[in-house]
């Protein structure tokens, strides 16, 4: 008898630790996106620090697991986000991404999702087919969007006299939908395009485009590009003198510092982020700064607010099945006192906010490091973003 309770107690420890173990496996969140290429100081390893701040200010832990932030490097390349993905949510045991990259990675790591009930938090990608044609019960874009960012700053620059319009766009998923949303506010704003020009990611010399722009006669010379190709675009343009006002479509507070005043100065965009906003977005962009020695990015605020939203839908579901989750984040108010004003979820995933006009600071103007541009106008979230129910979602009842 007593060597059969010995063994019938050693079955059921045996029994139980698959169970016991499964408790001990940490609760994982990855980060893609490029680590090291043109678009890093964008998103890069300030998004995963990002992740990591929401991670800790929640609390560390969900669902009784300790939550662990992974990263990859998906060097803007779709096949190897798809990779990533599988690999992440398959080997690895994550439940989620974030930042996502460039729109065409990012679509690439939310189709995975969605094939495998898993949580995408897309921060990065401006694409429409995130909340439109492409749209996911487990996906939300929290990257404002291909028409929030054209019509914020479009309508006051046509008004002020940019009437005709010449493109130089990214040749990526990005560009290509940036610049027809961007034409389109032009035309209903009453104004003209003359053109455009097309160019690789990370190139080195956009002096030939530049000079296109230059030749054409238009008084706005509109820039949709990011990164680090912006930086260089901006500083060749100043190179070259060209007339008329600069409008960069993509841009935040690390590529206006990179650039400096110099190059900077009186350049227009739209921005659903601003570290000196109030006394929240000053609050956590100390906090970020002491810890990535730069000021935060609109990727990184939107990574920030995405993953702490996530987390309490997690917790409020009692599970980490992607449309579950979701679904759950979609009821749940995101909060008053957000990184971003005014946000709330649609039905097809589209995380809408306030939007803000900035303007680039002219040398000398600023008063301490980071205090590069200023805000000049305000869109409210329900005039900034499109009509979901245009949106191409098939999730979106008629």
């Amino acid at each position: 008898m007593l060597r059969f309770a010995l063994l019938l107690g050693a079955s059921v420890s045996i029994a139980m630790m698959p169970s016991a173990m499964a408790q001990e496996q940490p609760f994982k969140i990855g980060v893609s996106n490029d680590q090291s290429g043109p678009y890093a100081d964008q998103g890069g390893p300030g998004s995963a620090l990002a992740a990591r701040m929401a991670v800790e200010d929640f609390g560390g832990k969900v669902l009784g697991r300790t939550i662990e932030v992974v990263v990859a490097d998906n060097q803007n390349k779709p096949d190897l986000a798809s990779q990533i993905a599988r690999r992440f949510f398959e080997v690895e045991g994550v439940s989620a991404i974030t930042d996502g990259g460039t729109s065409a990675a990012g679509l690439a790591a939310q189709s995975m999702a969605t094939q495998l009930n898993k949580t995408m938090l897309n921060t990065a990608g401006t694409a429409p087919g995130f909340s439109g044609a492409l749209c996911s019960p487990s996906g939300t874009q929290w990257a404002t969007s291909s028409y929030a960012l054209a019509n914020t700053v479009v309508k006051d620059l046509v008004r002020e006299g940019g009437k005709k319009w010449f493109f130089v766009t990214t040749d990526s998923a990005f560009g290509n939908a940036l610049e027809p949303e961007t034409v389109k506010a032009i035309k209903a704003a009453g104004g003209t395009t003359l053109g455009s020009v097309k160019h690789p990611i990370n190139t080195a010399d956009f002096s030939s485009f530049l000079l296109q722009a230059q030749g054409s006669g238009a008084d706005v010379v509109a820039l949709a590009v990011g990164g680090s190709d912006l930086i260089t675009a901006m500083k060749q343009a100043k190179e070259f003198a060209i007339p008329g006002r600069m409008v960069a479509l993509y841009v935040s507070q690390p590529e206006v510092d990179s650039m400096g005043a110099d190059t900077a100065q009186g350049l227009h965009f739209a921005t659903p982020f601003y570290w000196n906003l109030n006394e929240t977005t000053r609050a956590w962009s100390k906090r970020f700064v002491e810890r990535h020695k730069k000021m935060p990015s609109m990727i990184h605020a939107n990574t920030y607010v995405a993953v702490t939203h996530y987390l309490k839908a997690v917790a409020a579901v009692g599970s980490d099945k992607g449309a579950d989750v979701v679904a759950k984040m979609k009821e749940m108010p995101i909060g008053d006192k957000a990184l971003i004003q005014n946000a709330s979820i649609k039905d097809n995933g589209r995380v809408v906010m306030d939007m803000y006009v900035a303007r680039a600071k002219k040398p000398g103007a600023a008063t301490m490091p980071g205090d590069s541009f200023e805000i000049v106008g305000t869109v409210p979230a329900s005039e900034a973003f499109e009509d979901i129910a245009l949106s191409g979602c098939p999730l979106i009842k008629n």
